[in-house]
């Protein structure tokens, strides 16, 4: 099921891209999100909960210390 969902978000995510109306592009981004929400409701152990974001982000290995 995981890859097939994979497929579909990317194929919503190319029709997004280049849509030009903007009833249809909030339509196929409205899609995309039913997609994605019907995904992680499906996934095991999901408690539906994401972390907040850190205080203070994390520095990457490029940036100066």
């Amino acid at each position: 099921m995981r890859g097939k969902t994979e497929e579909r978000w990317k194929e919503i995510c190319e029709r997004a891209v280049v849509e030009q109306d903007p009833d249809r592009f909030v339509a196929t981004i409205q899609e995309l999100l039913q997609v994605l929400e019907n995904d992680e409701e499906q996934r095991p152990n999901s408690t539906g909960l994401q972390e907040p974001p850190s205080e203070k982000p994390a520095k990457l290995s490029w940036q100066a210390a």
